[in-house]
């Protein structure tokens, strides 16, 4: 993984950019990127062919859009977290405007302040995903209100797997080490958990990194997260400019990526060799100097990753 065959390139132009990227999404089928900008709020997909971003809104609705994600077997059918509901909502990929088909769930009730933020499907087709509050009434890091959940179908409805979260993040799953790995970005950490395919179950909690040791003079937060097909993880960080590389085995930080913009949100593997580590930023808090708010391509790295799973509509 040398960075002297590293390349990073912008994907967006000055009009693309955007507040608050978030939750790259790589479709195999569509050879698409799919990903969102929680606070225009907006769905996008970058056609990984022409080289061209589509941008939709969706009609009647301007809740914060936290995740967004395929329904398998449908090619306009997708899943997405807007404030406190998961919607199944229908969109063609180069409309500009989506439709909702209906809510498939509700959570925190108590909490009206409170959103969706990262999600992702687990092996099985499952969806996990995660709350915050409102971070214009709570202090995050004091208040935590937010919760995670796993979430198969509106009958059963979404179980509460963690409370007491400050924000949600990043998630992401190891296979073959029957693995989970999850951040709660206000407690500066990469908690890891063992992982049953069969029932989608958590447990055994421990903590497998935690930054405000290792990074004791840096104040960035850990958002989004990714793996390779070696069991490798990536971790975007929020103020931070920079991606962190860790060997889960080890507990070892084994290589820092610098990036061009402080507030590195997410990131996703993909391309048609799932080579291409694609990784979303944020323009806020502003001001932020270009290219903050970009979908950037880091090219060379010498590893590829694993195909994404699309949400199971049972």
């Amino acid at each position: 993984m040398s960075q002297a065959d590293m390349k990073i390139e912008e994907l967006t132009n000055e009009a693309q950019r955007g507040e608050l990227l978030e939750g790259p999404h790589w479709d195999v089928e569509r050879q698409s990127l799919y990903y969102v900008d929680i606070v225009a709020p907006a769905i996008f997909r970058y056609d990984y062919k022409n080289g061209e971003i589509y941008r939709a809104t969706i009609k009647d609705n301007n809740a914060a859009i936290g995740f967004f994600i395929p329904v398998e077997g449908t090619t306009d059918e997708f899943v997405i977290g807007a404030n406190r509901e998961v919607l199944l909502i229908k969109w063609d990929g180069k409309s500009s405007q989506a439709s909702i088909s209906k809510v498939l769930v509700e959570v925190d009730k108590a909490f009206s302040g409170n959103r969706c933020n990262d999600g992702k499907v687990d092996p099985s087709g499952v969806l996990f995903f995660g709350t915050m509050g409102d971070e214009s009434k709570y202090d995050l890091s004091k208040t935590r209100v937010g919760s995670f959940y796993r979430f198969k179908d509106s009958t059963t409805g979404a179980f509460e797997l963690k409370n007491e979260i400050g924000i949600s993040n990043g998630l992401t799953w190891d296979e073959t080490n029957k693995k989970f790995f999850y951040i709660d970005s206000v407690t500066r950490d990469v908690k890891v958990y063992d992982y049953n395919q069969t029932t989608s179950e958590i447990s055994n909690e421990s903590i497998l990194i935690d930054f405000s040791k290792s990074h004791s003079g840096s104040s960035f937060a850990p958002d989004g997260m990714t793996i390779d097909e070696n069991g490798i993880i990536y971790v975007a960080t929020w103020n931070g400019s920079r991606i962190i590389v860790i060997n889960p085995i080890t507990k070892k930080i084994i290589q820092e990526i610098p990036m061009p913009t402080a507030q590195v949100t997410s990131l996703a593997f993909g391309g048609p060799n799932f080579d291409i580590l694609f990784v979303t930023t944020a323009g806020k808090p502003k001001p932020k100097l270009p290219p903050a708010g970009g979908l950037f391509k880091i090219t060379g790295l010498g590893v590829k990753g694993l195909p994404m799973k699309s949400f199971k509509h049972y």
